[in-house]
């Protein structure tokens, strides 16, 4: 019996923060009842052999060649690249340092909270983009662009935060994470895409093009599982580890959403451009984020990453069903009698 691809990765997508809770539960259930120490070097191995799996079925849905249609819309992707690459890593330190005046952050827990808003844009951001009527084209391009310009702004955000939390972080080991977790599996991706697309035509890879994010998310999963049980001590130690990295991401996800929303007004960018404004630059890859804390050697990092989605998703959903309320700002008549789709 063939999977049904489509329908297999619309239920990973709905259901992904209650599976982003139990991988985390029975990661840590596992962790606290198992001796890992004789297994660390497999650990070590399987943690880049998942990364690799969710990393490069993302890359081959990437469409490289929407780049060329960049020029027509350089001001809705300035707001967008700069909001998703400078702003957000700016608004969550902000974050970071207020929730730090209060309670015990540790500083890789927060390194990993900044980690998590310097990587590129969710692939999710073009669905929720297509939800709320937005331009897809214009989703599309920021997702390839925020990934292209990550080689560059993920190692140089994480450098300068990283000294500002007198955590000591080699610049050639962000270089050579770069390279295995992005640079590489997005040549694959590209390499593969090419080769399906003259394999099995245009429509055959349509058929196959969900199982690729299904695979991604099914990656994902298990990588959450793999963090805390590896680090279920730490957290059995420090229980609120996990409650204390939330309180900056409600800040960051409720302040980037204002600020976003009251940019593109004041701005004059079209309802339909502020949607893929909106969420290519305030949804995170936390995938990606992940990625790189593990493939760095920084599982401490890779804790708040691995619990984004557990306020991103309600965040970015939440405005996918007030996108009516929303067009009304914009005065957007037409949109608002459509019957809406999707979520």
């Amino acid at each position: 019996m063939s999977v049904n691809w489509m329908r297999f990765k619309e239920h990973l997508d709905r259901y992904l923060p209650i599976y982003v809770a139990v991988s985390m539960v029975a990661g840590f259930l596992v962790g606290t009842h198992t001796n890992l120490k004789p297994y660390h070097h497999y650990l070590k191995t399987l943690n880049m052999i998942v990364v690799i799996a969710m990393i490069y079925p993302m890359m081959i849905n990437l469409k490289l060649g929407e780049l060329k249609n960049s020029a027509k819309l350089w001001k809705q992707l300035t707001i967008a690249l700069v909001m998703g690459l400078i702003l957000s890593p700016l608004i969550m330190y902000g974050a970071t340092l207020l929730v730090s005046r209060f309670m015990s952050m540790p500083p890789k827990l927060a390194l990993g909270l900044l980690l998590a808003m310097v990587v590129p844009c969710s692939s999710m951001s073009i669905a929720y983009t297509g939800f709320t009527k937005g331009r897809i084209e214009l989703a599309t391009i920021v997702v390839a662009l925020s990934f292209t310009l990550a080689i560059v702004t993920v190692p140089g955000w994480l450098k300068v935060f990283a000294s500002s939390y007198n955590v000591p972080i080699s610049s050639w080991l962000l270089v050579r994470t770069i390279i295995i977790v992005v640079i590489t599996p997005m040549v694959l991706g590209v390499l593969t895409r090419h080769w399906l697309m003259r394999r099995l035509g245009t429509e055959g890879f349509m058929r196959v093009r969900p199982a690729f994010p299904a695979i991604s998310l099914m990656g994902m999963y298990t990588i959450v599982f793999l963090i805390f049980m590896e680090k279920a001590s730490v957290i059995a130690k420090h229980p609120t580890i996990v409650g204390v990295a939330l309180i900056p991401l409600l800040i960051y996800y409720s302040t980037a959403l204002l600020l976003m929303t009251a940019v593109d007004r004041v701005a004059g960018v079209p309802y339909r451009d502020h949607m893929a404004i909106t969420f290519t630059s305030v949804g995170k890859n936390e995938g990606t984020a992940m990625a790189i804390a593990l493939a760095a050697g920084a599982g401490m990092m890779a804790i708040a990453p691995a619990i984004t989605p557990i306020l991103q998703i309600p965040f970015l959903v939440g405005y996918v069903k007030v996108w009516r309320k929303i067009a009304g700002l914009w005065k957007c008549k037409v949109l608002m009698e459509e019957p809406s789709k999707g979520l």
